[in-house]
């Protein structure tokens, strides 16, 4: 056969179905693990690739039959992952010395030797050799619905536990590479300027303060973590420079990669984009041509799932490759279809060009992305592909200024400070841009349970195949309505009524949620002595993950700040329909928080013993305040008994002492909120004999004041109730009980 006929297929052509094997098998290990048995795990990580070993025979693939080995590979993978040695375990929870090198955020221990912990607080050390004194612990993991698995992100890159620092015994300052182009790169340039571009250039983020949240909101994230797009700029950039060497610039170029890989760390997003410039760079250096970019997605995602098959769980990882995905699936065929004829002849610099493809790009990219924002972040930009038309461009400009002002920084700052006036308005628009967007209209969505995922794919691959001509499109909108209908048909996890109760630390704050999408939040947590706020950061965040979008009914039960400070937040950032609190309060949180109801239009109204309040199906009976003030704080906590369909439900206490406890009426309840965060001068023997729950909920933090009191753990124990902790468990969820034996509905 002549050279010019024959059909060279594809390089790196098993590279997909090899990855996909890994997937299936990383993600029945790490998911299967939670409802199925090992054996049981095992044997369908066999039946798993008997099944795909069939489908690529149907597929008329049998030369790709051995990808489907990589299903038990991934599965055992991650079993070693998980079985991977912890050296640090038997020291947790001991105050000892601890020396190492610290980069600032971590440090690398010298006993055990190469384990890795984090630093608490931040910026305890900075780079250096440093010798500390201090407490090894767990660090937290998700504690409520809308929470940061801080502890599986940790875990995922290599850090075992959070050292708490009491105090710094030796510390030896070095100045690395890093810190050198981190010089460099901020020359110049202050404040939020200083912090952007070095977040955009090398992964430095701890200065980003309210960046970060001003970004997300925008929907440009992205271009604060390290991504496909800063690997591109700058190889792009350095190609270009280096482009007079003619085929000796790819090993230069693939010497660069490793080096930006190294510098700044392989996340899954920089390990994604190094891994597939390699491949590219590789193939084009050896005469193979340009390597087509699945196969070169795949391989990346090969090597860095053999890496770490824990990446596959890493928000990060999904973004990184969702967007890449995303865009070879449907910007390519979208704008074929919307430039026609004209799509070849364009030049990348038209206008319309950069318009549209602009747009379609950034849209493209984040397709397939959104389950993963809607799942973590519980807000998803309307408007953010089209920011990303403005920032995308001006983070091409920064990124190589970035990066040439950190190498100029390493021989002459005044020539790194030239560059930094150069960047300085580009990064000053892109803060602008990102200010501008952050307000603009947001769709609130809740957590999505794994059938949500598979219903989203169903409706991604019907789009997919819509776009690339392979499906018509009143075919794939029929699938897209059913796999829509089917998602709003199937009843979520935990049904349709549950209680919850967060974990705000030593606070109050609990949502009762009720048929048709009524929501009661009664108090909102609060941090008395610290700045955090948990309203914002705790409440309102579990708030959006559950889907609340709004709340029929607030209930702050009483003046204290563990209660109500939180509430000022929720007031501020969820519709509220109506307040109702106990008597009037001089402090000063109590008036901010009614100052806040006024401002947003939220009726306030004070409620007493003997009152019923209709909310939806449910009925609350008022038991406490009585008409005429105790006058103290505690005594004076709004209490209620929830009633659904005519049956006591559950029995909230707020704060209330032993004294007040006798004077309530209180019938048989399934669940107790025990009152006053389990104090000893509360949930008394004469209120668990009359209430008689089934479980005791106890909601409280680390703590001076004894809270849960010994004494009363013991009366719910002989009580017979089940007890859950906050503490110990994190929020705790709990579905509305079927009305008690012998209660009439």
């Amino acid at each position: 056969m002549p050279e010019a006929a024959r059909v060279r297929r594809p390089a790196l052509l098993w590279a997909a179905p090899a990855a996909l094997a890994l997937v299936l098998g990383i993600a029945l290990a790490g998911w299967g693990a939670a409802y199925l048995p090992d054996y049981a795990t095992r044997a369908g990580s066999v039946a798993l690739a008997l099944l795909y070993a069939l489908a690529l025979l149907l597929a008329r693939r049998p030369w790709l039959l051995l990808c489907a080995l990589f299903v038990p590979v991934g599965f055992e993978r991650y079993a070693l992952w998980e079985a991977r040695p912890r050296p640090l375990e038997p020291l947790l929870g001991v105050e000892r010395s601890f020396s190492g090198e610290s980069d600032g955020v971590y440090l690398t221990l010298d006993e055990p030797a190469g384990a890795r912990v984090v630093l608490s607080p931040r910026g305890v050390v900075g780079v250096g050799r440093a010798s500390l004194v201090g407490t090894l612990r767990e660090a937290s993991g998700k504690r409520n619905p809308g929470g940061f698995d801080y502890r599986g992100y940790l875990q995922r890159r290599g850090v075992e536990a959070q050292l708490r620092v009491a105090e710094v015994t030796a510390f030896t300052p070095t100045v690395t590479l890093k810190g050198r182009l981190q010089r460099g790169v901020e020359a110049g340039l202050a404040g939020e300027r200083a912090a952007l571009l070095s977040a955009m250039t090398l992964g430095v983020r701890d200065d980003l303060g309210e960046l970060r949240m001003s970004f997300a909101a925008a929907g440009l994230a992205h271009v604060l973590a390290l991504s496909g797009l800063h690997v591109g700029v700058l190889l792009g950039a350095a190609g270009l420079l280096l482009r007079p060497l003619g085929t000796l610039r790819y090993p230069l170029l693939l010497a660069l990669t490793a080096a930006f890989v190294l510098l700044v760390g392989a996340s899954p997003s920089v390990l994604r984009a190094g891994v597939m410039a390699g491949a590219v760079l590789v193939s084009l250096w050896f005469g193979a041509g340009r390597l087509e970019p699945w196969p070169a997605l795949a391989l990346a995602a090969l090597v860095t799932l053999l890496l770490n098959p824990s990446f596959l769980f890493d928000l990060s990882f999904q973004l990184s490759y969702g967007s890449v995905m995303g865009i070879l699936l449907f910007a390519g065929p979208t704008l074929r279809r919307l430039l026609g004829a004209r799509a070849a002849s364009l030049a990348w610099w038209h206008p319309g060009t950069l318009l549209v493809g602009g747009a379609v790009v950034s849209a493209s990219a984040q397709a397939l992305t959104l389950p993963f924002v809607a799942h973590h972040f519980n807000l998803v930009p309307l408007f953010g592909p089209l920011v990303n038309v403005v920032a995308v461009p001006l983070a091409t400009l920064l990124v190589p200024l970035g990066f040439l002002a950190g190498l100029a920084g390493l021989v002459s700052l005044p020539l790194a400070e030239a560059l930094g006036a150069l960047a300085s308005p580009l990064a000053g628009a892109m803060i602008a841009v990102s200010a501008l967007a952050a307000p603009w209209p947001q769709v609130t969505w809740g957590e999505l349970e794994p059938i949500g995922f598979l219903y989203f794919g169903v409706g991604a691959l019907a789009a997919a195949l819509v776009a690339q001509g392979r499906l018509r499109p009143w075919r794939g909108l029929l699938v897209v309505a059913a796999a829509m209908i089917a998602s709003s048909l199937t009843p979520p996890f935990y049904g349709h009524a549950e209680l919850v109760f967060f974990d705000v630390g030593q606070g109050d704050s609990a949502l009762i949620r009720l048929p048709g999408r009524v929501e009661i939040l009664v108090d909102g947590g609060g941090t008395p002595f610290s700045d955090f706020d948990v309203g914002a950061r705790t409440v309102v965040p579990a708030l959006r993950a559950l889907g609340v979008d709004e709340l029929e009914l607030v209930i702050a039960t009483h003046d204290d700040a563990d209660h109500i400070e939180g509430l000022v937040s929720v007031l501020e950032r969820v519709p509220v329909q109506h307040l109702l609190v106990a008597h009037p309060s001089d402090k000063a949180v109590f008036r901010e928080l009614i100052a806040t109801a006024e401002r947003r239009g939220v009726p306030v109204t004070e409620v007493r013993r003997g009152q019923r309040v209709h909310v939806g199906a449910a009925r609350l009976d008022i038991l406490n305040p009585p008409k005429r003030p105790y006058g103290e704080s505690n005594a004076d906590s709004v209490a209620f008994v929830l009633n659904v369909a005519g049956a006591p439900q559950a029995l909230f206490l707020g704060d209330a002492p032993a004294e007040v406890e006798a004077a309530l009426a209180v019938p048989r309840v399934p669940v107790l909120m025990a009152a006053h965060h389990g104090s000893r001068f509360s949930t008394s023997e004469a209120l668990l004999l009359a209430a008689q729950p089934e479980v005791a909920v106890l909601s409280y933090g680390r703590n001076n004041y004894g809270h849960p009191h010994p004494d009363v753990l013991a009366r719910l124990e002989a009580a017979g109730a089940q007890v859950r902790h906050t503490y110990l468990e994190g929020a705790v969820r709990l579905p509305l009980s079927k009305p008690l034996a012998g209660d009439e509905p």
